[in-house]
């Protein structure tokens, strides 16, 4: 199956947020957004939020008759002292194409862009302990474990840790 890796645009919204949504519902524990909280969100103020820069951006996964199938974000630090790290988000891939590579490639693509942008450093991420395959992911790309912030998330009364990770950018 051919797969395409590209920036979320603006006119990608509906699509974007449909996938983001069941991203939120179908799997609340994994993402610091709540779906009761997102699903009142106007599209034009999603879409307001999609358009990419060279230090914001989404990518999204498309099949071959571009139906998004994956995304992750990533956001700069935009202030002076921590603008050498930006932030990986927002990482989701649809169950039917899961261990298929769509993650892997997603994040190769993001950290293929962050090398491009000027006095970038590192990339950090959080990952909830639960999920296995994303931490397994993540580490094996080269993420290193630098803490763990306990009870980070607060779900259905439940309690979940993070850990936190960074990814040290090789700069051109």
């Amino acid at each position: 199956m051919l797969i395409s890796i590209r920036n979320i645009v603006p006119d990608d919204v509906d699509i974007f947020w449909d996938l983001r949504l069941e991203a939120l519902r179908d799997h609340p524990e994994a993402f610091s957004a709540d779906y009761d909280e997102s699903i009142n969100k106007t599209l034009e103020s999603v879409a307001a939020r999609i358009s990419a820069t060279q230090e914001n951006f989404i990518l999204g996964a498309f099949t071959e008759d571009d139906k998004i199938i994956g995304m992750v974000g990533f956001i700069r630090e935009q202030s002076k002292k921590l603008n050498h790290k930006g932030n990986l988000w927002g990482t989701y891939v649809k169950p039917k194409y899961r261990g298929q590579n769509v993650g892997r490639r997603l994040i190769e693509e993001l950290l293929s862009k962050a090398t491009q942008i000027d006095g970038l450093k590192k990339v950090n991420l959080g990952v909830i302990t639960v999920n296995e395959s994303a931490r397994r992911l993540y580490k094996s790309m080269g993420f290193i474990v630098y803490g763990i912030e306990r009870e980070s998330f607060n779900y259905k009364e439940k309690l979940y840790d993070e850990e936190l990770m960074t990814y040290f950018l090789i700069v051109n």
